[in-house]
């Protein structure tokens, strides 16, 4: 955290720490595997991000095996949740992307969740790329009201 706390110090814009799995890579996908079937590590580290000065902190979510109730501990923080995943081609529904932004709902107040893709797109063709990257934006538009019908897909609901 001093590292972190450190690197900001003095930045006048927003801070974000993002937490990243890594992907494709032998020794992260050993340590994966030997972590069972909740990712609980974040018990530990969650608190001292909740304390820092850094504005956002960046978890992957889709398909992940961390417990979405852990980052109740970050309450008070910006979250920016993944709810695409970049570890397959498979474009998320409307559907899927609000179901896991709806129980993230539970454990991080509204104005402070963001939408996101749990990592970077570059590794996927573009127009995949491209197809993944609309969800999180369309979501903040229908959170914004300004959500419409895009090549016949439906609207989706987050709320009653």
């Amino acid at each position: 955290m001093a590292a972190l706390e450190r690197a900001t110090e003095g930045l006048k814009a927003q801070t974000a720490v993002h937490i990243c799995y890594g992907y494709g890579i032998k020794a992260n996908t050993d340590w994966k595997a030997t972590l069972g079937s909740q990712w609980r590590q974040y018990e530990e580290s969650f608190p001292l991000l909740q304390r820092s000065s850094l504005d956002i902190v960046s978890l992957e979510s889709q398909n992940s095996h961390v417990p979405m109730d852990l980052i109740e501990i970050l309450r008070g923080k910006k979250v920016m949740l993944g709810a695409i995943d970049v570890a397959n081609h498979a474009i998320e529904t409307p559907d899927e992307v609000a179901d896991t932004l709806r129980k993230a709902l539970a454990f991080v107040d509204a104005e402070n969740l963001i939408p996101s893709t749990n990592c970077g797109l570059a590794p996927f063709p573009r127009d995949i790329a491209l197809a993944k990257a609309q969800r999180p934006q369309r979501w903040r538009q229908h959170r914004a009201g300004r959500t419409r019908r895009h090549r016949g897909e439906r609207v989706f609901r987050l709320g009653p």
